[in-house]
């Protein structure tokens, strides 16, 4: 279908829903000109990819930037989608001057400035571990999750011109220790991602445990971003909690990989985690990647190439938006993985790496789905992992 078309089914939508609830009829902006970004992961030469988002909501690959570090490809040890066992391997900084990458193949971070959207390479440094997964920023820190070997935490001084310093002595560790075999370790049993919580108190990371249950870690912040030497630790139902976002009201939203759910969590004052939803299945499969915005979270379905929505509450329960837990449905072997919703929260983003395009949805009041169509980004099944979108 054309995108003309589809953006033409959006007004529509628009239009039924506001008969429907007695109400006006809100304007309708496609957002255009915001960006969205993916990392190609490349064995040989990793590389960003830049999108401008266009008239009808679709999006316009104008760009293609190199790391100057190395990804790992589809990996070794695991069969795509999922070389990195992660989320947030690419991240904008938040006023929107920067995007940091990971380079996992060879232990590295790049930084980039954005002008007009567009990237300029400014900065390649050295990761302060084994195979570099996920990036957070608080203030101007970056702090980088390395997830092989003896897995840390490592913190960065963002300068003003973009290049990143390491804070001597800031590696926290995580407690895992999973070698590479090849060049990677294995994904099952490894921390996947960081982020802090929205009072900016707790780095909060998951971790997988393929053997048991997993567990998430939060690590408490001081006011000048010093992470304590150890996290509180909560365990988690799942083997595999995996994604992960806080909602509009500091709850922490995680998705499970393994049990194919969702789980909701109060963050408390000593940093355990107290559950409020524990492990709403959604019968799916690899339920691996979570994004939030306002009220509504959606996971990307790898292993049944769908979408799940969930709606939640101001108390940070967890509800199915539909019976069968189907949000919307990709191609067969799509395997959707990562996954974002623009700043605004109208658009969601989807990478597919089975068939190596970006998949834009617009996102209804109700939570419905609208499909505004795919964009060819990489080669399918070539391992692309990481997504960032600013407005």
């Amino acid at each position: 279908m054309q995108l003309r078309t589809l953006a033409a089914g959006i007004v529509l939508a628009f239009f039924a829903m506001s008969a429907a609830h007695a109400q006006p009829v809100p304007s309708l902006d496609l957002g255009v000109g915001s960006y969205v970004y993916v990392m190609s992961n490349n064995i040989k030469a990793n590389s960003v990819a830049v999108l401008r988002r266009n008239f009808f909501g679709g999006l316009d690959r104008i760009q293609v930037a190199a790391t100057g570090g190395v990804g790992v490809g589809v990996g070794t040890t695991a069969p795509p989608p999922d070389p990195l066992g992660a989320q947030n391997e690419l991240l904008a900084s938040q006023d929107g001057k920067w995007l940091f990458a990971v380079n996992a193949g060879s232990n590295q971070v790049s930084v980039f400035s954005i002008h007009h959207g567009s990237l300029a390479l400014e900065d390649v440094v050295s990761s302060g571990g084994d195979y570099p997964v996920s990036l957070a920023q608080h203030g101007d820190q970056l702090y980088v999750l390395n997830s092989a070997n003896e897995a840390n935490v490592t913190t960065f001084q963002i300068g003003r011109d973009g290049h990143l310093r390491e804070f001597p002595g800031s590696s926290r560790f995580i407690g895992t220790d999973v070698p590479l075999v090849g060049n990677q370790p294995n994904v099952g049993n490894t921390a996947t991602q960081l982020q802090f919580s929205p009072d900016g108190k707790w780095l909060a990371v998951t971790v997988k445990n393929s053997a048991g249950k997993g567990s998430i870690e939060l690590f408490a912040t001081a006011r000048d971003g010093s992470l304590a030497q150890d996290p509180v630790t909560t365990a988690s139902s799942d083997p595999s909690p995996f994604g992960f976002g806080f909602d509009e009201n500091g709850h922490l939203l995680v998705s499970e990989a393994a049990g194919a759910a969702a789980s909701s969590y109060a963050v408390q004052r000593n940093g355990h985690l107290a559950p409020i939803s524990a492990s709403i299945t959604n019968g799916q499969a690899a339920t691996c990647w979570l994004a939030t915005s306002g009220h509504l979270a959606y996971t990307a379905n790898a292993g049944t190439s769908t979408l799940s929505g969930y709606r939640v509450d101001v108390d940070g329960h967890l509800r199915l938006l539909s019976k069968n837990g189907v949000a919307a449905r990709l191609p067969t072997g799509a395997a959707p993985t990562d996954t974002k919703f623009s700043r605004d929260g109208r658009f969601l983003e989807v990478l597919t790496p089975g068939t190596g395009n970006i998949n834009t949805f617009f996102v209804l009041g109700d939570g419905q789905l609208v499909f505004l169509g795919d964009t060819p980004v990489f080669p399918a099944l070539s391992g692309m992992q990481g997504l960032a979108v600013i407005n």
